[in-house]
């Protein structure tokens, strides 16, 4: 009511000296447009006064020259000066397009002044007589027109002031007739407001009412309890629901900030008395969380969510808020956190498994490469020509008693050279063969050592962050599943860009591209593509370094873009769902990302890897 009334107030003012003001701030704008007229005009007007009068000077010298026969100094001086003043006459008008007034005016006396001399006889001032009259006429109409424009500014003062008057008369009439109109205005609005008032008050007590009653049972229904706590005195107040909170009878226990705070667990009550007190000593908000020991043995956990509040009639602060029964919800984030920790467990032994698996699969496939040279090796040994050898010592041995003879005359002898040079031969033969089989079996075993070197090196490091070449780490994993890639003649590309070294778990990294490479190669051999392709792209990204594997396989439809890291979900026969899952889970906890991207059914899909350069919490 009080601001309506205001605003009548103020109504009425305004209805008195609005009219007024508006006059008089009209006639104050008129005058300063007509004094700024003739502050500019003054000058001017000086000017062409001067020059008229200069002007005149000239011509009663030039009357007299008619007597003395020659033109005096001082004449032809007042000529030079009046066309001077001329000139600067029309160059200050001339911005303001006012030169026209002027006319010829300042080129006919600069004319005249560049032919008359100081001592011109009367024989030079004759012929210009005509020119002389003309230039004295427009001198004189140019001093008259600058009189004449400020006599009218100032008769337009004048009547102005004049309608002034009249205006500032008419306005006083108006404002009385509305300041009429608004008492009375005002008197019935006064009376309408007071009625309105007085409805809204019996509405807003019933409403007041209404929500006690319903946030009592709303507060009742969510186990949640409000209270007061004064600064000054540390006085208390509790609703029923607080009582019930902390397990105490609303007539047994009166609630003290020190009665309180023995309900507490003797764990969290510091922490809580400190958060209260520095609430009510900065005026910050209170959040905060804490434990209750009850009577029965038993404890839940409490938060207190509360504000400053401070009330025009009482300067003291007080602490005014809600406490909410969280146990069930903080069971649940424990049950939750559990289940976490268990699937990173899973996520990291399928990993694991993961990569043993394609180390499992290398060393298989090396291991056929073993047993191919280990058969030919066999075979040869088996097939050699070695036992001839023996067969040709027998025949020697034989016969040592009478070798040159036999040699030289036995049909069997004189073949011996030749087919111990063709056995030469061949043993040399069985020996290159055989000695690349072996080299070839020596260099499959060391692959198997180097392979199970690199498993037992991912197995000492998985969990430790360390400083790596990203582009290294990758051939690693390429490496992993190289053999499957020839096998199923899928080309392999590779675009590698300069990037920072990372720290990073080398293993939980390897894990996730393994499995990218895996589902490429799978996405690829269902594809049934001749031509079938996957690229590997390593490069930097706003946030740190990124890796992308790429295929040509058989797609990702949109409607599966978004679910194709959910727990559970595959679209191969025998897929588990759980591997981009987890690898989504592992970029995470990396402070990376894990995204996906294709075109549709058929048209590829692109999985982005995006790590940061150093580890979650570290400095740079």
């Amino acid at each position: 009511m009080q601001r309506t009334t205001d605003k009548l107030v103020a109504l009425q003012f305004l209805a008195v000296i609005l009219p007024v003001t508006l006059v008089l701030l009209g006639q104050f704008t008129a005058d300063a447009r007509r004094a700024g007229a003739l502050e500019q005009s003054r000058p001017l007007r000086n000017l062409a006064s001067e020059a008229r009068s200069n002007y005149r000077t000239f011509t009663n010298g030039a009357a007299d020259a008619v007597d003395t026969g020659t033109l005096g100094r001082q004449s032809a001086e007042a000529l030079r000066t009046a066309a001077a003043q001329l000139a600067e006459l029309r160059a200050q008008l001339q911005p303001r397009g006012g030169d026209a007034v002027l006319g010829d005016t300042p080129q006919l006396v600069a004319a005249l002044s560049g032919r008359i001399r100081n001592g011109a006889q009367l024989a030079t001032l004759l012929p210009l007589r005509a020119d002389i009259l003309r230039a004295d006429q427009q001198t004189r109409a140019l001093d008259d027109y600058f009189v004449r424009r400020d006599q009218a500014v100032v008769r337009d003062a004048i009547d102005s002031a004049a309608t002034e008057k009249r205006l500032v008369i008419g306005a006083l009439f108006v404002s009385g007739a509305l300041t009429v109109c608004f008492v009375l205005a005002t008197r019935r609005r006064l009376r309408q407001q007071l009625e309105a008032e007085a409805a809204i008050e019996r509405r807003r007590r019933a409403e007041l009412e209404t929500i006690s009653i319903r946030f009592g049972a709303a507060s009742k229904a969510a186990r949640a309890g409000v209270y007061e706590l004064q600064q000054q005195g540390g006085q208390v107040w509790w609703s029923e629901t607080m009582h019930e909170l902390y397990g105490q009878r609303p007539g047994e226990f009166r609630p003290t900030l020190q009665s309180w705070l023995q309900l507490i667990h003797p764990d969290d009550r510091a922490a809580a008395a400190q958060a209260m007190n520095t609430a009510l000593g900065e005026g910050r908000q209170l959040r905060t969380q804490y434990r209750v020991a009850l009577a029965d043995g038993s404890t839940r956990h409490i938060e207190s969510l509360a504000a400053i509040v401070v009330d025009s009639t009482n300067a003291c602060p007080r602490l005014v808020g809600i406490d909410l029964d969280v146990t069930e919800r903080i069971a649940a984030q424990q049950r939750e956190a559990q289940l976490q920790q268990q699937l990173r467990d899973a996520s990291r032994h399928a990993g694991m498994a993961e990569v043993a698996a394609s180390v499992l699969h290398n060393v298989g496939n090396v291991l056929n490469s073993v047993n191919v040279s280990a058969s030919l090796v066999s075979d040869r040994l088996r097939k050699s020509k070695a036992a001839g050898l023996s067969r040709v010592v027998a025949l020697l041995q034989e016969h040592q008693a009478d070798l040159a003879d036999f040699v030289g005359r036995d049909a069997r002898g004189r073949h011996l050279p030749a087919y111990l040079e063709q056995l030469a031969v061949q043993l040399l033969g069985e020996r290159d063969l055989t000695l690349q089989e072996l080299d070839a079996l020596r260099a499959n075993i060391e692959h198997i050592k180097e392979v199970v070197a690199m498993q037992q090196s991912h197995a000492r490091l998985a969990g430790v962050a360390e400083t790596i070449d990203l582009r290294a780490l990758v051939e690693e994993g390429l490496r992993l599943d190289a053999s499957g890639l020839e096998r199923q003649a899928i080309a392999l590309q590779r675009q590698f860009s300069e990037v920072p070294p990372i720290t990073v778990d080398k293993h939980r990294v390897l894990q996730i591209l393994v499995n990218l490479l895996r589902n490429a190669k799978h996405a690829c051999q269902a594809a049934g593509r001749s031509d079938s392709c996957i690229s590997v792209r390593v490069g930097r990204h706003a946030a740190g370094v990124r890796i992308a594997v790429a295929d040509n396989g058989v797609g990702i439809a949109p409607e599966n873009l978004t679910r194709i890291f959910s727990h559970g979900f595959t679209t191969k026969r025998n897929g588990h769902g759980f591997g981009l899952h987890s690898g989504a889970l592992a970029a995470r906890e990396l402070g990376g990302a894990l995204r996906v991207e294709s075109a549709g059914p058929g048209q590829g899909a692109t999985f982005y890897l995006d790590l940061p350069l150093q580890p979650q919490g570290a400095c740079a």
